[in-house]
């Protein structure tokens, strides 16, 4: 399915109701018809739809962004279709052979199926050098550019007048219509909305504090799962583009497990580089989830492992309390 995002601007995460749906899928069995789009074309634009990107353009090439959280190189697969249409694409599974380890989610929030962005690479864009690297969870494929084609000569027709034998000769110029690149950029995601807001009053009593919407706004935007081993709790989130250490693990007020982070623009290094965001899709900001944990969680035994931009924090349980024996009580016969 061919979908050029030039002029198609719709901000990131609206209408989450599109978000891949497999059972609803597998229980139509509708065949499509004339009147309807086909059930491959509905399922890749819902992955196209929950798939965030950036893309920026730097004076030699342009640079396409893609949260790809959990997924090896392997299976990710970057091909041009069309001659000019760079398609980005891959798959996350459950993995298998949880049931035979006794796993039994408590929450799953991550996403899983089909990741997929199309785009319509512009006239100078070379698809004949085109590099993909993944690295903490990110993509970035880079689409080198063409060099700029030479400056056309004025065309020099020579005009005869038939009333004389003179000759004169006009200049013509062919101008070509250059169309600017990814138009209508004004629905670009602006991260920075808030702190640009006008309205500076403090918090009142009657309204939340700017912090606590601001936490709040963040765990809405985190998602994750949640596993419980016969052994222990699994927490699993998606921060790609984060470090190790640019991730926090603690445990607050005895059993609230708190994991957070924050991923930042390095507008700096951008501007030296004469870079310019074409699309920003990909959420920058802060992570956030609070966990209140159960009783015989161990908070004691808690470890954290980074990979592929997939964080893992898994809590110990602590061992079974021993049985409560029968306390006998005597009784005296009056």
């Amino acid at each position: 399915m061919d979908i050029s995002f030039m002029g198609f601007d719709t901000p990131f995460f609206r209408n989450l109701h599109h978000i891949l749906d497999d059972d609803e899928n597998t229980n139509n069995k509708k065949s499509s018809t004339a009147s309807g789009p086909t059930r491959a074309y509905v399922r890749d634009a819902r992955a196209m739809a929950a798939t965030p990107a950036d893309v920026k353009e730097y004076p030699n090439s342009y640079v396409f962004i893609v949260d790809m959280p959990g997924l090896k190189s392997g299976d990710i697969k970057v091909q041009v279709e069309d001659e000019n249409v760079l398609v980005i694409s891959g798959e996350r599974k459950r993995e298998e052979g949880e049931e035979k380890e006794g796993v039994k989610y408590v929450r799953m929030e991550r996403r899983i199926g089909k990741f997929m962005r199309k785009f319509v690479l512009p006239e100078n864009a070379n698809t004949e050098k085109i590099s993909a690297i993944c690295q903490d969870g990110v993509l970035t494929v880079t689409v080198e550019k063409l060099p700029p084609p030479e400056p056309k000569k004025p065309k020099l027709i020579q005009l005869k007048h038939n009333h004389n034998n003179s000759t004169r000769k006009m200049d013509i110029s062919f101008m070509g219509f250059d169309t600017p690149f990814f138009r209508n950029l004004h629905h670009i995601l602006e991260a920075t909305d808030d702190e640009n807001n006008n309205n500076k009053k403090s918090s009142t009593a009657s309204g939340p504090t700017r912090a606590y919407v601001r936490d709040a706004r963040a765990m809405a935007a985190t998602p994750a799962d949640v596993k419980e081993y016969p052994n222990s709790y699994v927490f699993i989130v998606d921060m790609p583009g984060l470090k190790s250490g640019d991730i926090k693990v603690q445990v607050e007020e005895e059993n609230v497990l708190v994991i957070s982070g924050e991923r930042k623009r390095e507008h700096e290094q951008e501007e030296k580089e004469g870079v310019k965001y074409v699309r920003m899709e990909r959420r920058i900001g802060k992570f956030m989830r609070k966990f209140v944990l159960p009783e015989n969680a161990n908070t004691e035994k808690i470890s954290a492992i980074c990979q592929d931009g997939v964080l893992t924090v898994t809590v110990e349980k602590l061992p079974p309390p021993e049985p409560k024996k029968p306390k006998l009580i005597q009784v005296q016969v009056a």
